[in-house]
């Protein structure tokens, strides 16, 4: 079979040589058949796709990764045809589908946010006892300030490994409408002035900055008068259950949209958009690591040996990085705060639950710090001192209530890179090598959820006293 294989392959690349050399009916001829082959490729890596989407136990992440095989060989096989009508016909079916996709990816993103965070907030904890709200307050300042740490780190090793460079992509990514225009002028754009406006606009931080206010109040008013807020608290809960099966569609389709994006980036950049790739996930783990190590080192001065540390929590971390759902590890992580580090059962249940829908390190911090710091490298951007600084707040910001849900990272991704005006496409580029990419953050989320988790309890076991 392999042989057959490998005869077929150097007999079509020796019809496109010939191409060369042969009289124009006969390259017409030759060029049809291509094209015909072309085509039949293009049809049956759908129909393979759609016929393993039936088999319920393939899992997205097996369907993203086949697809990404798919994109990478048709893009090889798009790049040694030569041009001819019946090819750019091909193409444009290809951006249809890819930027297609990425359009539906765009869409969730408004509905999303205003949703989630309203529903988070409402859904912090129940009663008015002190030590509830003390737990919030401590929980959810860390593990936004642990995001914007880790942010920073991203962006630290993104630039270390060169994220981006040597990539252009005109045809793919589109140019923003203007440039970022420093730090005064970005934070006054966030303030959600008109906010139907910035939904139309797309300001994703102003309807974040938009949405906490009115989650605020809202809760506000819950604790004073609960009867007035219950239509409203049924109806915030029915429209985040709409929007997360909306996701849950539309991310079926990434498959199809990877292996649309991935051969029109082929085709556009050739071989060198694998390197990219590869050198994207280098660094993403690396990163993570680092952020894992700074978790570490923060519990060294309230007490915790790293060693000691990591022997007990490698159960949940492990769960964490072969099922990619930092939900699904919510049961083990209580479980293991209480019985392995004895913290109280509040902190065991209260906090890993603010964890799951606030903050999360690696996907609303350090993966979009690196996709911006792409993005700058491919439309030839520099990093300012102001923007890290950007980065950083608009990441832990933005962070609050879009952890848990579909597409978690993409959708921090969005908020930071149109916040900073910088083209959102820049995902196609290794959306293909996400599920990869995705166990390792899922772990490090975890692992932020757990650092929280006891920082908090020795800070109120402290304040006990």
């Amino acid at each position: 079979m392999a042989f057959t294989a490998g005869g077929s392959l150097k007999k079509l690349v020796q019809i496109f040589k010939s191409l060369e050399v042969s009289n124009d009916t006969e390259n017409e001829r030759q060029i049809m058949i291509i094209t015909i082959f072309d085509t039949i490729i293009f049809i049956l890596s759908l129909g393979l796709l759609h016929e393993i989407r039936r088999q319920s136990h393939f899992q997205l992440s097996l369907r993203v990764l086949l697809g990404l095989g798919l994109g990478i060989a048709y893009g090889l096989i798009l790049k040694i045809t030569p041009d001819n009508s019946s090819v750019v016909w091909i193409k444009n079916i290809l951006s249809f589908i890819g930027n297609g996709y990425l359009a539906l990816l765009k869409m969730l993103v408004i509905p999303l946010i205003f949703t989630s965070i309203i529903h988070a907030i409402l859904n912090l904890g129940s009663g008015s006892e002190i030590a509830i709200k003390k737990m919030s307050f401590y929980a959810c300042g860390a593990l936004l300030l642990l995001t914007a740490v880790s942010s920073l780190v991203g962006i630290a090793v993104a630039k270390l490994f060169g994220v981006g460079e040597g990539l252009n992509l005109p045809g793919l990514i589109e140019t923003p409408k203007h440039a970022y225009t420093g730090l005064v002028d970005t934070l006054l754009g966030m303030l959600p002035a008109n906010p139907v406006e910035a939904m139309t606009n797309g300001n994703t931080i102003a309807i974040v900055i938009f949405s906490a206010l009115l989650g605020l109040a809202a809760r506000t008013l819950d604790a004073k008068d609960h009867d007035k807020m219950q239509v409203f608290r049924e109806l915030i809960a029915s429209l985040f259950a709409i929007v997360k099966k909306l996701a849950s569609l539309v991310l079926g389709l990434t498959p199809y949209g990877v292996l649309a994006l991935m051969s029109l980036l082929l085709l556009d950049q050739g071989t060198a958009l694998l390197g990219a790739m590869f050198n994207f996930m280098a660094a993403m783990y690396v990163a993570m690591l680092l952020v894992m190590l700074l978790h570490a080192f923060i519990l060294m001065f309230f007490g915790h040996h790293p060693y000691q540390y990591f022997r007990k929590a490698y159960i949940p971390l492990l769960v964490a990085f072969t099922t990619r759902s930092s939900f699904g590890t919510l049961p083990v992580t209580e479980e293991t705060l209480r019985d392995k580090f004895k913290t109280t059962q509040t902190t065991a249940t209260f906090v890993p639950s603010i964890g799951a829908t606030i903050g999360m390190n690696a996907c609303a911090g350090v993966f979009p710090a690196m996709l911006v710091v792409m993005a700058l490298s491919i439309i030839h951007q520099p990093l300012t001192t102001n923007m890290i600084f950007m980065i950083m707040f608009i990441n832990a910001i933005a962070s609050l209530g879009i952890s848990g849900i579909p597409g978690t990272a993409y959708i921090a991704a969005t908020v930071t890179l149109t916040s900073l005006n910088l083209p959102y496409s820049v995902v196609a580029l290794v959306q293909g090598i996400d599920p990869i990419i995705d166990m390792g953050r899922t772990a490090t989320n975890v692992n932020g959820v757990m650092t929280t988790a006891l920082l908090v309890d020795k800070i109120t076991q402290q304040d006990d006293k």
